[in-house]
């Protein structure tokens, strides 16, 4: 038997979190968790534990309600009813949190972790305080987390979850003028590259940049990669994230 024990010096209210874990069988990676995933929903009777590291955050009110925990294997969003994650919760933290009795559902195509079904959706958001007392703040990092560093051509499943820096792109000419997010609605922006691929950038009305116009120029964008419906989506963090600055460059799909 393994006992945990918070070794985080960081202060952060710590109160709310889990003092330590006793973990009976260890862990098992997030790609393994995610495969517990089949088409229906399931609630894990048994004891699991992941560990990871939050590269999610809800300060610029986009990723909002969700802490996004990725390991060496993959990522996973998971639905929490909180709307001030960040005071907790900061990107880099080393995280374990305890698994058993929490749900995996679809939302849009993408596996969540969350609370017990409700109505016609697969998984619910966790209770707030049952979040905290199931995890657990091994450490911090002042570093920024790890990037995907991608082009669209390299987006793939296994990226699902993850933070990605999509480089080489920029928005559609049909989306110039335009800003994030139209009033009140969740609104899809499109980034092209230059070969005509093309991949949805999610942005929601709470987003602190949704009323702001979108760049013109050609770069990068690092968000976390999603799955919605019948497509990849990016969820920019904040316009910090946001390197669209060089000149638009020429497409040879037309």
């Amino acid at each position: 038997m393994l006992l945990l024990v918070c070794g985080c010096s960081v202060d952060k209210s710590a109160e709310q979190f889990a003092d330590s874990f006793e973990v009976e069988e260890g862990y098992i990676s997030i790609a393994h968790l995610r495969t517990m995933y089949q088409y229906a929903p399931r609630t894990l009777g048994e004891e699991l534990w992941i560990k990871g590291v939050v590269v999610s955050s809800d300060r610029g009110g986009n990723v909002v309600r969700t802490v996004v925990i990725e390991d060496e294997t993959g990522g996973i969003a998971v639905l929490v009813d909180s709307e001030r994650l960040f005071a907790q919760l900061y990107q880099g933290d080393v995280v374990t949190l305890r698994c058993g009795g929490l749900t995996l559902g679809g939302v849009g195509g993408a596996v969540r972790l969350g609370g017990t079904p409700e109505g016609d959706d697969e998984v619910s958001y966790i209770a707030e305080d049952d979040f905290y007392s199931r995890i657990l703040v091994d450490g911090h990092s002042d570093i920024a987390p790890s990037v995907h560093k991608l082009e669209l051509k390299e987006v793939t499943p296994r990226y699902i979850g993850c933070l990605v820096c999509i480089d080489g792109v920029q928005f559609a000419d049909s989306e110039l003028g335009k800003m994030w997010c139209e009033e009140d609605l969740p609104t899809t922006r499109y980034l092209t590259d230059s070969e005509g691929r093309s991949i949805g950038v999610r942005t929601l009305p709470s987003a602190t940049f949704a009323d702001k116009q979108l760049p013109n120029g050609s770069g990068s964008i690092t968000a976390i990669l999603d799955y919605f419906g019948s497509e990849y989506q990016l969820m920019p963090i904040t316009l910090l994230d946001v390197k669209l600055e060089n000149v638009r460059f020429l497409t040879n799909f037309q």
